[in-house]
Parts: C-alpha cells; structure tokens; sequence
C-alpha cells in the first residue's frame, strides 16, 4: 500500500501515520536475469577510485573467494562481469560504496547487465573495518563492504539514481558552487576596498546588488599606482560578482523550471522555495530506500538522542550526526515556519508548555518536518514516471 500525500490544509504538514512498504524490488528493470533475493548466495564488494575498482567475492556466510582489480572503462567493466561469470556469481547482489561519482558508470553497466546493485554508505564500512585488524588496502575494503550487504542487505538501497535526481543534484552542486565564488568575490572586494577607502566601503551595504555593482565598475581611487590598481582589481571584481549573479539566476530559472515539469512534491510546503526542494530531492534521493520515515529522519540527523538521567530521564540532545545539507534544509524550513506559520507557532508553544526549551521545540519540529518531507517524497517516487526509470 502506497502512501498519499499530505494533505493541503496541513500547513506543517499530515501526522497520520502511513503504511509505507519497502519497494526497492519494484525498481528492477523487466530484463533482470538474476535469481530471487533469498536464493542469492553470492555477494561482491566493490570499493571505488578514480582510475581502478577493487571488487572481492565472498559466500553468504563470510567466507573470502577472490578479489580482481579492475580499471575504470568499459573493458574493466566487461573484465568484471566475465570474473563474476567464471565464479558462478552470474547472480550475486554487488554492493559499491558511494557509486555517486567514480562509481557511476560502473553501476549503470553492472545494472544493465542484470545484476542487482546497492549504495552501501561509507559510515556502515567504517564500522566493519577495524574487524579485519590494522592496515587498509583496497582489496581489504571491498570485502568489508561485501560484508556489509551481507549483513544488512535490508537496509541498503538501490545505487542507480533516478535521472530528476542526477539532474537536480547537478543543478544543485553547481549553484552552490556559484554562489560560494561569488562570495569569495565579494569578500576579496571589500578587502581591496577598505584599504583605499574604508568610509566608502562600510557604507555599502549589499556588494551584490546591481545598483551598487554599476558604481563599483566606474569606481576610482586616486592618481596614484597602488590606488588605481587597486580600483582596476575592484571592477573586474564587480564585473565577476555580475557574471555569477546572471549564471546564478539562470540556474534558479531551469531548477524552478525542471521542479515544475516533475510535479514538484514540496511546492505547497511553507518555507520549502524551489531551491531548497532541489536541495532536498538531490540529497534524499529516492526515499523509498529508507525502510521507514524514523531512518529517514535519522538519516537527516533530525531524530535526537536520548541523554537524559535521573530527573531529566526525557531528556533528548542534538543528533550531529546524518545528511547536514538536509539537516540545513529542514533547519530552515523550521525557522520560516517559527516566524510565519500559525500551526507551527501552536505547534511550539505546546512544545514549551510541556517542558522544552525554545532550542528543544524547534528540533521536534523539525522531526515532525522529516516525517512530512518523507511522506510526501515516498508518494512523489511512486507517481513520477522520471523516478521510476533509471539510467
């Protein structure tokens, strides 16, 4: 049974309970050839680089078969699967540690050639390495992680993204790009600035609006070298902080705009704009890999942790741990919700009356948030065609 999304007159949103399903199955492709989950015995962990792939083989109960390096290309990739063929593990499940980036074409060979692959976190093989004793190699970190899907297969899920994923994560990491360079540049700017002319410069406020970067590109300093250096570094800094501005805008417009072909699932959320939604769906990914909203939201670093004794035995403390640029995008979504929101204002006075400090309600309330952005995103991966094929 799916899960429905939250309802429109929930502006914190929908508190009903949800019965969501693990469906990571429902994600293969027709042309799969491999057997069923239960029958696999075979399992491979792959630890990846970016010129070479370790992969090592083992049995479903631990024991160590082989290891094979491979080179990251095409034939590296054909090499692996011959491997597999020749050690009867035309069936095995592969597990591959953070396929998002070096990975990426491995996964989607392996993928295509029936083999059921999954994201193991780097956090579950930190775990499992100190058992195989002192000293790292990559061969060594391969079998840890075939470890791991050995040992908590269920909790793992696909390694393929969704293509709306890929893209919105691309878009996403490249604005975030932009707008960090464009405040380096502004940074350098004032620096420059305050040497020549610090009552000036204190007096500007915002660098980055355009009235005041048309000044500064006419800006000049004095007759002597160092001030009319100084006022040349200055507008070609103006002139970059214009340039981001524009290629920020641009990818705001195409975000705004791919959210909306795709149903965005967050747009009637309060405090959830379009950039931030980018934010989320690129870092959550398909939210059906989760086995329930409570991991989701551990995964966000939103459940907190119990660390009270004594008196305070209901005591909770902040979680730092999970995804931090959801643990912001909730973080921010909570804030809006504070200040403008009639159900969340309620929602942290009742918080307060029964105990907690400000700081406290407003972590619950971004639990409750978790909830609702699982929710929704659960109900959004199974009605969007675009999360249901994978490439």
């Amino acid at each position: 049974m799916g899960c429905g999304r939250a309802g429109e007159t929930d502006l914190i949103g929908d508190s009903r309970q949800c019965g969501c399903i693990d469906t990571e199955a429902s994600l293969a492709g027709p042309a799969s050839t491999l057997t069923n989950r239960q029958e696999a015995t075979l399992i491979v962990g792959i630890d990846v680089h970016k010129h070479n792939h370790a992969a090592a083989l083992i049995d479903d109960r631990g024991g160590e078969i082989a290891t094979l390096i491979i080179a990251n290309t095409p034939k590296g990739y054909r090499g692996l699967i011959d491997w597999l063929v020749d050690h009867g593990a035309a069936g095995a499940v592969i597990g591959v540690e953070n396929p998002g980036s070096y990975g990426r074409c491995l996964v989607t060979a392996l993928a295509g050639a029936g083999f059921e692959v999954l994201q193991v976190p780097a956090w579950r093989t930190h775990r499992e390495r100190p058992r195989r004793g002192p000293g790292k190699t990559d061969p060594g970190d391969a079998i840890s992680i075939a470890h791991v899907v050995r040992t908590k297969r269920e909790d793992l899920g696909p390694a393929e993204e969704p293509e709306i994923v890929r893209a919105l994560g691309m878009l996403e990491l490249q604005r975030r790009r932009f707008v960090r360079d464009r405040t380096q540049a502004i940074q350098r700017l004032r620096s420059d600035w305050t040497q020549h002319d610090p009552v000036a410069e204190a007096s500007v406020i915002r660098c980055d609006r355009q009235r005041e970067l048309n000044k500064l590109r006419r800006l000049q300093l004095g007759p002597s070298l160092a001030a009319r250096t100084a006022a040349r570094c200055i507008r070609e800094l103006a002139r970059d902080i214009t340039d981001l501005n524009a290629r920020i805008a641009d990818l705001d417009r195409e975000i705004a705009q791919l959210l909306a072909e795709h149903d965005n699932p967050l747009a009637d959320l309060h405090g959830a704009g379009s950039n931030l939604a980018a934010t989320i769906i690129a870092q959550a990914g398909d939210v059906r890999r989760f086995r329930n909203a409570s991991a989701f939201a551990r995964f966000c670093g939103a459940a907190p942790i119990p660390c009270g004794s004594g008196k305070t035995a209901n005591r909770h403390r902040l979680h730092r741990g999970g995804n931090r640029q959801l643990n912001a995008a909730l973080y921010r979504i909570a804030v809006v919700q504070q200040r403008h929101h009639p159900q969340a204002k309620t929602y942290l006075a009742r918080k307060i009356a029964e105990g907690k400090t400000p700081r406290e309600a407003r972590r619950a309330l971004k639990r409750h948030l978790a909830n609702v952005l699982y929710r929704r995103l659960y109900a959004w991966a199974n009605a969007a065609p675009s999360m249901n094929l994978l490439t």
